[in-house]
């Protein structure tokens, strides 16, 4: 690959982690969201039972956002790390 073509993939993959680092921050603030909306529900909840459903069900959807976000760290990871070998790649390219 010439020097150009590596310095515009390592611009691409820069953008491509501010999108990834932008849906971490979006996916922390719905996380918090479901899980102030499932405990104000619990709170006002009547009967025991619906209490222990609306706790239940803000476990299982923080799990499933912290599984998102999990994924999406992940992939800021492999990011950085094909940058970085990118960047290997552009000291030694002609």
């Amino acid at each position: 690959m010439s020097k150009e073509s590596i310095r515009a993939s390592i611009e691409r993959k820069k953008g491509d982690l501010a999108r990834y680092r932008s849906d971490v921050t979006r996916l922390r603030a719905k996380k918090s969201e479901t899980r102030a909306h499932f405990t104000e529900m619990a709170r006002r909840a009547s009967t025991p039972s619906a209490k222990a459903s609306f706790r239940n069900s803000k476990d299982t959807q923080c799990a499933a956002i912290d599984r998102q976000i999990q994924s999406k760290q992940n992939d800021i990871a492999r990011i950085q790390r094909d940058i970085a070998s990118l960047r290997a790649q552009l000291k030694t390219a002609k």
